[in-house]
């Protein structure tokens, strides 16, 4: 209390706490570099950082934090610190632009699934003490001359020893710039602010962006008398590598399994996280070439499906379309309103259970369907199946991955694919019962991996450069009714189905199971047919 009673300049609050942020916001940043710089070798060098991210920040908060904005600036870095630093501590994540993205698209009942207790006491203890502390500090009240005085000077000593560092160690961080650019990442806050700037420039683009339609001579060229019948599931957050029909050593596919599935074992997704990976599957444009400001912004494959004649409809129990259904029906089966299965988590089974009325009332038009499934999302995988699922014990039962072992974060995950597989059996079931009058295909697609704890990562969302194979290898399924295999050469659909796939396949896949014409089709991406 006594140190809150005495004033203090606005100079010395913006170096005290810069020096806080530096020292509690960085223990990631500073345990990844030494791994690359040994302290026996580097010691100097890694002394060297701390000051070259203290002086950055300083600077930059001396530039833009004034009388009336400097405790609020320097309150909400305190709290976006606690926040971000808790996130890279304990799950290995970055808060690069998509992650914040992803963050700022996430529903409340996936943020609620990241609170704990732990982040709790977190928060207080980093964020939440040390913002008191600046509210209630009093700041010493001088003229503007020596205010100015005051920070040109400490501007001036912060960029002459920013000099002096950087030239010093000039070869350590050449390197460091041209061969470690992945461990910039971890630089808090001034990393997730620089990605915040990108965030909201990106969405500045987006929203200004005029809306380019295209497709325009897309039509159904029906290859059959029968209606066409597809269900296209978007899974969530599922590995190729935890799926026993493809090899894994669990028995996490017993439904599919006896099932004529076709699955694609070297599919990899557009991203890295949901708000990246589901408007970019249904794009026209490649992985390389995707972004929001143009994706966005252009018709999609859906789009052109519906402006072909066929009925399209998404079906939620994710997040949102992440904009890909604002020009088809929608329908919302995250609460109880529509789904049935809620006990609270609203099950992806839900989305099925009045699937039928709806497929009888298009008078026999051909439909596609999307169902936009919540299927293994973290970290609390215990949540996301039944009881009666919790076939693989024991299993993680926290949000904290880190307090469990290996084997419970595991098998909590496998449930998630086990319950999956459950549900997919469904969609199988209900496509069964309609393959009297229509030709019925699913086809099934996970949106990104996941991190288990390999390497100390968890979670999904890193940089697609640096983004492990656990979170880019995601498993794939088609499964079709006799009558449709008939119009296909389902063995050469399936002896190509160990090449190298992407998402980028997926725009003109949809097309081909749906009797989709357009110049922009093209034959070779399509999963179906030959070459």
């Amino acid at each position: 209390m006594q140190l809150l009673s005495k004033e203090i300049s606005q100079v010395n609050l913006i170096l005290f706490v810069t020096g806080f942020l530096t020292i509690t916001g960085n223990f990631t940043f500073f345990e990844k570099t030494i791994l690359v710089y040994p302290i026996s070798e580097n010691l100097f060098f890694l002394f060297s950082l701390f000051f070259f991210l203290f002086n950055f920040l300083a600077v930059l908060l001396l530039l833009i934090s004034f009388r009336w904005t400097i405790k609020p600036i320097l309150i909400f870095l305190l709290l976006v610190s606690a926040s971000v630093s808790f996130s890279i501590n304990n799950y290995g994540i970055v808060f690069d632009q998509n992650m914040i993205t992803n963050t700022f698209e996430s529903d409340l009942n996936e943020l609620q699934d990241l609170v704990s207790t732990k982040l709790i006491i977190y928060l207080f203890i980093f964020g939440f003490l040390p913002s008191i502390f600046v509210w209630k500090v009093k700041l010493k009240k001088i003229s503007f001359k020596s205010q100015l005085w005051n920070r040109v000077r400490a501007l001036l000593i912060l960029t002459i020893v920013f000099i002096i560092v950087v030239l010093t160690f000039s070869k350590h961080y050449s390197s460091f710039a041209r061969e470690n650019r992945d461990l910039r990442l971890y630089i808090t806050p001034t990393y997730s602010l620089y990605s915040s700037i990108k965030f909201i420039n990106s969405k500045i683009e987006t929203s200004t962006e005029p809306f380019q339609e295209i497709g325009l001579d897309a039509k159904i060229n029906k290859k059959s008398d029968k209606r066409r019948l597809v269900i296209f599931v978007i899974g969530e957050t599922a590995r190729r590598d935890h799926m026993s029909i493809n090899g894994y050593e669990l028995k996490t596919n017993p439904y599919l399994e006896k099932e004529k599935i076709i699955s694609f074992t070297n599919m990899t997704s557009c991203g890295t996280d949901t708000a990246w990976s589901v408007p970019c599957m249904f794009s026209l444009l490649d992985r390389s070439n995707y972004s929001h400001k143009k994706g966005k912004n252009m018709s999609n494959v859906l789009d052109l499906i519906s402006h072909a004649g066929a009925n399209v409809i998404w079906l939620e129990n994710n997040s949102s379309s992440k904009s890909v259904a604002d020009r088809i029906i929608f329908k919302d089966y995250r609460t109880s309103k529509l789904n049935p299965k809620c006990n609270p988590e609203c099950r992806d089974e839900g989305m099925l259970i009045n699937l039928q009325d709806y497929i009888d009332e298009q008078n026999k038009k051909d439909t596609l369907i999307v169902l936009h499934a919540m299927g293994s999302h973290g970290p609390a995988y215990y949540k996301r199946y039944p009881e009666e699922f919790e076939v693989f014990k024991p299993v993680c039962k926290t949000n904290q991955l880190n307090e469990c072992t290996n084997k419970e974060i595991n098998n909590a995950y496998d449930n998630t694919i086990l319950y999956t597989d459950y549900f997919l059996s469904k969609v199988i079931e209900l496509l069964k019962r309609n393959s009297k009058e229509s030709d019925t295909a699913m086809y099934y697609v996970s949106d990104h991996g996941e991190s288990l704890g390999e390497g100390g990562l968890y979670l999904h969302g890193m940089p697609y450069f640096m983004a492990p194979d656990e979170q880019i290898e995601v498993p794939a399924f088609m499964w079709f009714d006799d009558s449709f295999s008939s119009l296909l050469d389902i063995e050469f659909i399936r002896k190509n189905a160990a090449l190298p796939h992407s998402h980028d396949n997926l725009f003109h896949t949809l097309l081909g199971l749906m009797d989709v014409e357009t110049e922009l089709y093209q034959k070779d991406m399509d999963l179906t047919l030959k070459y």
